[in-house]
């Protein structure tokens, strides 16, 4: 993917890589996937698995060569499950680094298949609530925003978590 830089060369923001996505007035999750799939310059597949397979993480981003694979957990509803996959979009987006190799942050049903099955980057949602975390929920919102265009918009963080 792309670099998405500002024309004085800092990070873009997160209104920036929205914007440039031309989202028009209204779209489905279908139409998003497919969009950010065509920015992030490969196919990105979404798989729902059992939450056990990765307790209390709500997303997960791994990145191969060939395509970004989101896991999501199957219990969370739509709703959730959408927004956590649209918060890794704006890792995507944003060109967000990973944790490294991925063998020490996943969970061990995944260790030995790591860099086996070609993962290059994993990236998962994080309590550690730090300025990369922070711009990937704003893209998030952002994008929940255009699926959801008729939603009153929220300005109160503790409010947001209830959408």
């Amino acid at each position: 993917m792309r670099s998405l830089k500002s024309a004085d060369g800092e990070r873009a923001t997160p209104q920036a890589v929205v914007a440039a996505l031309n989202l028009g007035d209204r779209i489905t999750f279908d139409q998003l996937v497919a969009i950010v799939a065509s920015a992030h310059g490969k196919p990105i597949i979404i798989k729902e698995i059992d939450s056990s397979a990765i307790p209390t993480v709500t997303g997960l981003w791994l990145e191969k060569d060939s395509a970004s694979i989101i896991l999501l957990p199957a219990g969370d509803s739509q709703l959730h499950r959408e927004h956590a996959a649209c918060h890794e979009f704006g890792h995507m987006l944003l060109n967000h680094d990973g944790c490294g190799s991925p063998e020490p942050f996943m969970p061990s049903m995944f260790k030995h298949v790591g860099s086996r099955m070609g993962i290059r980057r994993i990236l998962a949602r994080s309590l550690d609530w730090n300025e990369t975390e922070r711009d990937a929920e704003r893209v998030a919102y952002l994008l929940v925003r255009a699926l959801r265009p008729n939603e009153p918009e929220i300005h109160n963080d503790f409010e947001r978590t209830f959408l």
